[in-house]
């Protein structure tokens, strides 16, 4: 299998992950988890179509669209003769949404366009990345992060640049450092994820964590004034929502 086609499968791998034990994308998928770039290609299309499902989620269709499309097929050929009826507003109405999906297929992939992208690549690559990192900061924060009943560290506690410079395993999405640490608790395994406030999420993350649980895992993301973060687990959202 090359590169092209890997992707080509991959393209129609859903962002929530719940494709992942179907057996036509498993070579694809193998392949992803050992290849960098196109594990990059993949986390990047994942997160893209995140985002535009997320969008799509947010149109309400307009009252009575559903009435006027049913009526509309049931419109005598008198009646569409006597001007454009319900069934031309229906038209209209569904060449609107096809547009604006059409629009948002077309648009350049930007992973950095809220916190379902910024989840939706931490459980990626918690789950086909391979893992490390070196250095006597990163082995701190693993340890307090590691102490029973700890919470996520803030601001205050992330010397971001010592930790990437040190030696912490740092990731690159959309043109921003991300570092990553790995740490046990209770016997399950997270993987925390620190990027500048600058990075790919957006605002509304500051109001609290926002969760996202696929088939690989679950992740939570949020932000204080300097970093946006995310964790994610295969543990689940429950197991992550107790260290927050």
């Amino acid at each position: 299998m090359t590169i092209d086609e890997a992707k080509f499968i991959l393209s129609a791998y859903r962002p929530n992950g719940s494709d992942a034990g179907v057996p036509a994308f498993g070579d694809a998928l193998r392949m992803a988890a050992s290849d960098p770039s196109l594990s990059a290609w993949f986390a990047q299309s994942r997160a893209h179509d995140a985002a535009v499902a997320g969008k799509l989620r947010q149109i309400a269709p307009p009252a009575g669209l559903r009435e006027a499309i049913l009526a509309g097929a049931h419109v005598s050929d008198s009646q569409r003769s006597h001007g454009p009826g319900l069934a031309w507003l229906a038209g209209l109405a569904a060449a609107a949404a096809l547009a604006f999906v059409l629009f948002s297929m077309k648009a350049p992939a930007r992973p950095e366009t809220g916190a379902a992208a910024f989840a939706s690549f931490a459980i990626n690559d918690m789950a086909y990345e391979k893992h490390g990192g070196r250095g006597e900061p990163a082995s701190a924060l693993v340890a307090q992060l590691e102490t029973k009943g700890a919470r996520m560290p803030g601001a205050e506690q992330i010397d971001f640049e010592k930790l990437r410079d040190t030696g912490c395993r740092t990731l690159n999405l959309a043109g921003h450092d991300v570092i990553e640490v790995c740490f046990s608790r209770d016997g399950a395994t997270f993987h925390l994820y620190v990027t500048r406030r600058d990075g790919p999420v957006g605002d509304s993350v500051a109001r609290g964590p926002s969760f996202i649980t696929e088939a690989a895992g679950a992740a939570a993301v949020w932000s204080d004034s300097r970093f946006d973060y995310a964790i994610a687990s295969a543990a689940g959202a429950e197991a992550i929502r107790r260290l927050l």
